[in-house]
């Protein structure tokens, strides 16, 4: 294993937001030296904070090193991991194993989660597995052919099988982050919580499989609203929607609320020879998000607003 790549200025000022300092880089240090039994059995070592999307030190015995701070750099992405391993073993406090590629290699994740100070990071250690992938006969996989397979299993893992927009998984992963750039950032983060008003009624009216149409046409609906990259949609449960709108202000987030409200307000749902017509219910929630900020609270603030828009008549938005 090669010698460590040094930290750069930006991961000391991360080091000192965190308030990590040298105890932490020891500790880390000391890992290292225990696993290093281990080399032969993998080819990358990092340790990364998932939430805030940073290496914080990367050992390889490979040719490909990775020099940046960022954690998804080194996938040659310029954004985070819709499918991050690391922030699911960070969330749910076990070991969770990836097949991912880079660099035109692809590699076995194994993302370990770790506590140093009272801090939960990330170890992550990385095999090549490149021509290790094998069909029943015996030949190798074509390269382009595994990517597209690798890409398709780690999106539809994210993705709600019936409305195809993000899960609750996704909702459980991403909101995090955004929550913690919107600190780092200090900018505002809003929340809507939506839900399809009366819709046992029309599972009970005109079946479950039109209930399902019903569905898919209000996360496509909901979906079309939103013009932002940043900005995403997932089911929630149900028929509830959860909707993020990163750096939004409390005006512009009820403002996109109510053009949900009125699209879905103004459409038909075709379903064979049914003509089916729906209404919304919407909560919004907004703050300038500090270090004090939760993720439950917030989107506990937002579905308290939902049924105060369902008590107050539905088919409403509430703030």
């Amino acid at each position: 294993m090669e010698a460590d790549v040094s930290m750069t200025d930006n991961i000391k000022i991360f080091y000192k937001f965190w308030g990590y300092g040298h105890m932490y880089d020891r500790e880390i240090h000391e890992v290292i030296d225990k696993l290093a039994v281990f080399n032969k059995m993998y080819d990358i070592m990092r340790f990364v904070d998932p939430v805030n999307k940073k290496n914080i030190k990367f050992n390889s015995s490979s040719d490909v090193i990775e020099g940046s701070v960022n954690c998804f750099d080194f996938w040659g992405k310029s954004k985070a991991c819709d499918n991050c391993i690391s922030i699911r073993a960070f969330n749910e406090n076990q070991t969770f194993i990836k097949v991912d590629y880079s660099h035109e290699k692809v590699f076995l994740i194994t993302a370990i989660p770790f506590e140093f100070e009272g801090r939960r990071v990330v170890i992550e250690l990385l095999k090549d597995t490149t021509n290790s992938f094998i069909f029943e006969n015996g030949e190798k996989i074509f390269s382009s052919g595994i990517y597209t397979m690798i890409d398709i299993i780690n999106t539809q893992v994210l993705k709600d099988p019936l409305t195809e927009i993000y899960n609750r998984r996704y909702i459980n992963e991403k909101l995090p982050i955004d929550l913690i750039n919107a600190v780092l950032a200090e900018r505002e983060i809003a929340i809507i919580m939506a839900d399809i008003d009366f819709f046992k009624k029309v599972n009970d009216t005109y079946g479950h499989l039109a209930g399902d149409e019903v569905l898919k046409f209000f996360a496509s609906t909901i979906s079309g609203c939103l013009k932002r990259e940043s900005d995403w949609v997932a089911r929630f449960g149900g028929e509830e929607f959860l909707i993020c709108l990163p750096g939004v202000g409390i005006k512009e987030s009820v403002e996109i609320a109510e053009i949900m409200r009125k699209e879905l307000e103004s459409k038909e749902i075709i379903v064979g020879e049914k003509i089916i017509k729906i209404t919304a219910s919407f909560g919004v929630s907004c703050i300038k998000a500090t270090q004090g900020s939760t993720i439950e609270k917030l989107i506990d603030d937002a579905d308290k607003k939902l049924y105060l828009a369902k008590d107050n008549g539905r088919n409403r938005v509430e703030y």
